[in-house]
């Protein structure tokens, strides 16, 4: 397990913990570090729960809202919104499977990354604004816990789309069911104790949008890519956020 965690935060985040990164894997030790997904979502939970309970009461709100929102960026080096920013220019820019995947390849962003990458960007900005508001710190917490796992939901059973392989075959062939119900365990495990009714709730909220996104790749794509699973985290982290910041109010 400490293997896995270590290629989970040397893949999702910027720090390298153990050198894994550098270091020469199996395909399977690959998939198994899905596992270990939502520790990585944990430790960057805890960092943004800290930070907006430390900074909220001398950083205007807004302006914290804007820099939680690029600290969760910086953090994972811009990886997961890449490739959002592929996905979106892929699905909307070709009309059949073979064409989106070529332009998802494609290093340049088109007008329809761009406007998803603005999207998504401005509604974490506001969520986090409502979040900080309103002291909803558990759900801080727990949006990069369930995005996670949500990449993880994603990726179990599904094809790769890519018929000449990459770097994400590995993660998906050799998943197994052991896999998910370790991620799904460890969710439960860091987010029950801190808010059952948020948990329920984000957690519904992160399923829906992992199923949602992985049921259009395979329509559109005919299977699952690294973009795909980095868009997944995008967009569950940012309807999770939401759906937290809608809770927050309504309960306030």
């Amino acid at each position: 397990m400490i293997k896995s965690i270590a290629l989970a935060f040397s893949f999702l985040t910027i720090l390298p913990v153990f050198g894994e990164r550098a270091r020469q894997v199996s395909p399977r030790e690959l998939a198994a570090s899905f596992s270990a997904f939502p520790i990585v979502g944990a430790a960057l939970g805890l960092l943004m729960a800290a930070s907006a309970f430390l900074l909220s009461t001398h950083v205007p709100l807004p302006i914290l809202a804007v820099l939680l929102t690029l600290s969760m960026a910086v953090l994972t080096r811009f990886l997961h919104l890449d490739g959002l920013a592929d996905l979106a220019d892929g699905l909307w820019g070709g009309y059949t499977i073979e064409r989106r995947l070529e332009i998802m390849k494609d290093s340049r962003t088109g007008s329809f990354g761009a406007a998803a990458l603005s999207l998504i960007l401005l509604l974490k900005s506001a969520s986090f604004f409502l979040l900080l508001t309103h002291q909803a710190w558990p759900v801080f917490f727990m949006s990069p816990v369930f995005s996670r796992f949500a990449m993880v939901l994603a990726a179990h059973g599904s094809p790769y789309a890519r018929k000449e392989g990459g770097l994400g075959e590995s993660f998906l062939t050799h998943m197994t069911l052991n896999d998910l119900l370790k991620a799904a365990s460890i969710s439960a495990a860091l987010s029950l104790p801190i808010s059952i009714l948020h948990a329920a709730i984000l957690m519904m909220a992160a399923v829906a949008a992992a199923w949602t996104v992985r049921a259009v790749a395979i329509r559109m794509l005919g299977g699952i890519t690294g973009d795909v699973l980095g868009a997944i985290n995008e967009i569950t982290e940012a309807l999770v956020l939401a759906a937290g910041a809608i809770l927050a109010h309504n309960l306030s």
